[in-house]
């Protein structure tokens, strides 16, 4: 008989998720090491470390920040929305546990890069991809308020976004967990929201909502499916659907079809000449890693591991370590470039295999000190000192 959904203690395989989701910004921000200062500079794609096999990452790496808020939505509504909803979690004990977890190593990395960036302006003449690193937006970052639409643009350790913008979105689940009914058609709304209206308006914004909500959407389809007679069927389908979604993105995506090209005269279809439908055809493939693929991934590594047996648990400190893995890297290769650019050290060496290999090793090995020696003591000390029982 299979496990019903409340018997999960922990979803190893999402928690592997959430880090290869952190490696695929990694790979994304490559492109970092070829800038000259704040300014890109042009690199050949094809020549970068293991081009044939993560392609999709140095292409597509960014969608991993979609991913990441669909994921936090998700685990969001099976861990809280039932005692937000039901009144055992207080806001205030909400708020010390989300805050004990992201700000302690955000706030080092924050003293970290501002210290660096400082340096490099003087001894360089530029700061290190970021420019907007002035005291205003030092205190946007203080505060968790570097993407609530105060800021000019990115600064201090850029990828912080993200969570600034995750910050918000706990918020507003506190408040709709607690006054409206946790159903999907709520979390619907309040997700097309998000797509349709605030993303127009701002697009960080209306981007984590999006995302956020549909992940909790996810949520009560697991549930749903998971209380279900038929649950083992339905995984198998949800699985199959799940694989035959990645195998169409990556054929896509290595054949280089680009939305340029769909055109009512390049599509080899009689009914292509509909503006309608090339319209319908470009909407999909925007919409195709948010609305579907990921979703489906989230849906079906969750079901198949509360009905098939664990996933991912020898592997899970991917997943323990992709805060640090996000918020570190950049420091890391602000380091990594000023040591290079001081020697004189040409750009080819970011080609170099050998050179990924050292920089991910030195990351990952930063990022397990961290995690055990600056984030869970962290955390374990201000939820000592602060949590009301």
């Amino acid at each position: 008989m299979s496990r019903q959904h409340n018997a999960v203690e922990r979803f190893y395989s999402l928690d592997v998720l959430r880090g290869l989701a952190a490696l695929s910004v990694v790979f994304w921000h490559w492109q970092h090491f070829f800038f000259s200062g704040t300014k890109p500079n042009t690199f050949d794609v094809t020549r970068l470390p293991l081009h044939e096999w993560v392609f999709l990452l140095y292409s597509k790496g960014w969608l991993a920040v979609d991913l990441f808020f669909s994921l936090s939505g998700f685990v969001f509504y099976w861990l809280y929305s039932k005692r937000v909803s039901e009144g055992a979690i207080s806001l205030y004990n909400f708020a010390v546990l989300r805050f004990s977890r992201l700000y302690p190593l955000h706030f080092v990395t924050l003293l970290v890069v501002a210290g660096s960036q400082l340096w490099l302006i003087n001894a360089l003449g530029s700061y290190f991809i970021y420019q907007d690193n002035d005291i205003r937006h030092f205190l946007l970052n203080l505060i968790f308020a570097s993407s609530w639409g105060f800021e000019r643009g990115f600064s201090f350790n850029g990828p912080i976004w993200s969570v600034s913008v995750e910050v918000l979105l706990y918020a507003l689940f506190f408040f709709c967990s607690r006054l409206f009914p946790v159903r999907a058609l709520v979390l619907i709304c309040v997700s097309s929201i998000g797509f349709l209206v605030i993303q127009r308006f701002y697009y960080p914004l209306g981007l984590g909502i999006g995302s956020f909500f549909l992940g909790g959407c996810v949520f009560l389809v697991y549930q749903s499916i998971s209380a279900s007679r038929y649950a083992s069927a339905l995984t198998k389908w949800v699985m199959t659907l799940m694989i035959s979604a990645w195998v169409i993105t990556v054929v896509v995506t290595q054949q280089g079809v680009s939305l340029s090209t769909l055109t009512s005269h390049a599509m080899p279809f009689p009914w292509s000449l509909d503006t309608s439908f090339e319209w319908i055809v470009r909407k999909i493939f925007v919409a195709w890693p948010v609305c579907v693929l990921f979703p489906l991934t989230i849906l079906s590594l969750a079901l198949t591991e509360t009905h098939r047996g664990l996933i991912g648990r020898r592997v899970s400190f991917v997943g323990d370590i992709s805060y640090s893995l996000y918020l570190l890297h950049f420091p890391l290769q602000l380091l990594f470039s000023a040591v290079l650019t001081w020697c004189a050290v040409s750009n080819s060496v970011y080609y170099s295999s050998w050179f990924m290999l050292l920089f991910f090793a030195v990351l990952i090995a930063a990022c397990l000190v961290s995690f055990r020696y600056l984030e869970m003591p962290a955390q374990k000390y201000l939820r000592q000192i602060w949590l009301v029982p």
